[in-house]
């Protein structure tokens, strides 16, 4: 079993999914406080906004999770669309 954590990616940088795709993190939800963004972090329910470089193809990334060796992947998305 890989070790593996619920982050908030960095936005403008891009990360490898599990499955090979490259993504690029456009921005993240906005936090009121320092608490809430941890209670969000440690439940998996963060929302980041992801973008897949190859295509463009935009996605709402639900429980962002990375593992040792880099690569991420989510809990599930949302919204996913290729920008008009």
């Amino acid at each position: 079993q890989m070790e593996k954590q619920y982050i908030i990616p960095v936005a403008g940088q891009t990360y490898r999914n599990r499955n090979g795709g490259e993504y690029l993190c456009t921005g993240n939800t906005f936090y009121v406080d320092d608490a809430q963004k941890q209670r969000f972090l440690s439940l998996g329910e963060h929302i980041a906004y992801m973008e897949r470089v190859k295509d463009g193809w935009r996605l709402t990334a639900h429980g962002v999770i990375q593992y040792a060796d880099g690569t991420i992947e989510w809990n599930y998305s949302t919204g996913g669309h290729f920008p008009y």
